[in-house]
């Protein structure tokens, strides 16, 4: 299966075939069958709904073609979950039989022909047989030598850190030798959490998923007995002088509005089942990290303060003529905008913190790992350069400052420990006074303090694991208020029509 190039526009995938070809590209087939299956229950599905609030022909024709446009999403969304989840158990069982197997032997290229056996085709085992096939060619292109550019090709196809981490364990290993038993028990430790901590969190998604669908069923079904109550005071009062509640103009677009809410919502939480198994961020979300950190680093609270000024002072200028002489309460409004404005300093800076402590709290303990192994072979000042290669986006310009201090002052404590010293993780400190001691000590005789910086590496990805989690439960729970917010406008409104019905049918009465 070749690598997606480009995107296929969404009216493209209004054709069978096109739509069959984007679902071949993550290696499964969907036949016309099962196509047409899918069109006929989901024109059921929206007959019953527009039977349900008996919606008009236009209304009907709208919500079927934004059906009709979400077909072909949630049918490559349902292939494209079962496409990672394959991705990452390839991942895993490459990974942990690179690693025992290297164990046994101690070369990368014999551990490859093992680790191939345990495919029967597919993605991963075509990575690896180019792997192979490079290795043995024996032509080297770049500096980076011959077994970490055939390794280059599994590491294209399957971005992921912890696969770059596993390579680098192995290519030192090959290259310096020694004792890398340690180190190879550690990374299958960690494989090992992560492993379950990615599944866990997928479990989560799908339970939280699964409520967001029972969210809607039940906000729908309000919505609709709502309509059916209001019109059924037609019946109390014996009466045909009330109007069809269901016919009114207001009524039908609104009820149109909340059915194509609820269809966002249930394609907004499908799709966030799909997202990459292998990675825990983006690069949309790194810029963003990035532009928070150089907000913090940048941040000049006197320019920012006079910002505040001159966007509250128009309001609690206008606040009391328009107080005293048009209304209170638009007066008040503007004493409480005025009174928000002047304090936006403060609550942006404090957002953007708080957005870059909670990424370094994930990155710290992941580029601290990286840096343990690299620590086997190589002193504090490489393995800080190497590091940079796969360290977090949020880490990089703090990496940088940290070899500029240690270049300029490499016997001074302050050169490691201003690391992040701008953020609130206490753990830092603690964590690269250990790097100094090493770089004070030397690799020989450093590995007490290494075990020791081990210990700091398990309790810190216990606590960031606790927190990405959350972040990403957090991202998806809060869809479940969606079609509630939406249910109660919408019943806001049809009561509040019900209600001007109700007062016309009085004064005809009287």
């Amino acid at each position: 299966m070749k690598k997606k190039k480009e995107k296929v526009s969404l009216f493209k995938l209004l054709n069978p075939k096109n739509l069959q070809k984007e679902v071949h590209t993550y290696g499964y087939n969907f036949s016309a069958k099962t196509h047409v299956l899918i069109l006929f229950l989901t024109l059921l599905g929206m007959i019953a709904i527009g039977l349900l609030f008996r919606i008009g022909v236009t209304g009907m024709v709208i919500i079927g073609v934004a059906a009709l446009l979400m077909i072909p999403l949630l049918v490559i969304d349902m292939y494209k979950r079962m496409y990672q989840h394959k991705r990452f158990e390839d991942v895993m069982t490459y990974m942990e039989q690179m690693l025992y197997s290297f164990q046994k032997n101690g070369k990368i290229l014999a551990s490859l022909r093992e680790t191939a056996e345990c495919f029967n085709g597919g993605e991963m085992r075509d990575a690896i047989d180019k792997a192979i096939n490079y290795i043995e060619d024996g032509r080297v292109q770049t500096d980076d030598g011959l077994l970490k550019e055939g390794l280059s090709f599994i590491e294209q196809k399957y971005s992921c850190t912890k696969l770059f981490m596993v390579h680098e364990l192995m290519l030192s290993a090959e290259e310096y030798g020694g004792d890398f038993d340690r180190s190879l028990t550690m990374v299958l430790q960690d494989l090992d959490v992560w492993k379950r901590r990615v599944y866990r969190l997928q479990q989560e998604k799908k339970v939280t998923h699964t409520d967001n669908v029972l969210s809607i069923l039940m906000c729908t079904a309000l919505c609709a007995v709502t309509l059916y109550v209001i019109d059924y005071m037609k019946v109390m009062f014996n009466t045909d002088a009330l109007m069809d509640i269901f016919k009114n103009v207001v009524v039908q677009c609104t009820s149109v509005a909340f059915i194509l809410v609820c269809m966002y919502v249930f394609l907004k939480s499908n799709r966030s089942l799909t997202r990459n198994w292998l990675s825990d961020h983006d690069t949309a979300e790194d810029d963003k990290i990035k532009k928070a950190y150089d907000d913090v680093k940048n941040y000049d609270e006197k320019k920012e303060i006079k910002l505040s000024v001159l966007l509250a002072a128009p309001f609690f200028i206008a606040a009391v003529p328009v107080y005293m002489f048009f209304s209170k309460i638009f007066g008040i409004v503007c004493i409480v905008v005025g009174g928000f404005l002047s304090m936006q300093h403060k609550i942006g800076i404090n957002l953007a913190r708080t957005d870059v402590v909670n990424a370094m709290y994930v990155a710290f303990p992941q580029w601290l790992m990286d840096m343990a192994l690299l620590l086997q072979n190589n002193n504090v000042q490489v393995s800080i350069e190497k590091s940079k290669e796969n360290a977090p986006a949020v880490l990089e310009k703090e990496l940088e400052a940290l070899q500029e201090r240690i270049q300029e002052d490499p016997e001074k404590l302050t050169s490691y420990t201003q690391f992040c010293a701008g953020f609130d993780i206490p753990e830092s400190q603690s964590s690269m006074k250990m790097l100094y001691s090493i770089s004070e000590a030397g690799v020989g005789s450093a590995q007490e303090q290494i075990t020791n910086l081990l210990k700091n590496i398990s309790e810190m990805q216990e606590q960031a694991d606790k927190v990405q989690d959350e972040n990403a439960s957090f991202k998806m729970k809060l869809i479940f208020n969606y079609p509630a917010a939406a249910a109660a406008t919408k019943m806001m409104i049809d009561m509040i029509i019900g209600m001007v019905v109700m007062f016309q049918l009085f004064q005809t009465i009287s």
